[in-house]
């Protein structure tokens, strides 16, 4: 019950004090986003071919990428099967939840310094500065 209560205070908390993001733009169409994707397994990005095996294991959607390459950190990229030519997505209406939430803003952006591609027409932003708490 003590650790419901402090969850719940956790959450207000935050909710009260942090910083609000807003996400600005629209879609350039470039697909970067379709093509450096990367995945996690609980807190760890995937870094090896076997994670991704499992994470297919665990669930057919994952069949739906396959890897680029790997980033200078060495987690794996994935690329969208979806995507063709054009950057233009031949599932669009069928797409994954992943995709239509992008570029949701998660712990994982905020400590990533909130960056989207520099081709991708989206911009994160605060919504309220540091200095409007004070």
């Amino acid at each position: 019950m003590l650790k419901n209560f402090y969850l719940y205070l956790k959450f207000y908390f935050d909710k009260i004090f942090t910083s609000k993001y807003k996400i600005e733009g629209k879609c350039n169409c470039c697909g970067a986003c379709c093509r450096n994707i990367v995945f996690m397994i609980e807190d760890e990005y995937v870094k090896t071919e076997k994670q991704f095996e499992d994470l297919k294991n665990f669930d057919a959607k994952y069949n739906h990428f396959e890897i680029a390459g790997k980033n200078d950190s060495g987690v794996i990229l994935f690329r969208c099967k979806s995507l063709d030519n054009n950057n233009r997505c031949k599932d669009y209406f069928f797409r994954s939840l992943y995709c239509r939430a992008y570029p949701m803003v998660t712990d994982k952006i905020r400590l990533g310094g909130c960056a989207t591609f520099d081709t991708c027409g989206y911009k994160i932003t605060i919504d309220k500065k540091f200095k409007e708490y004070l």
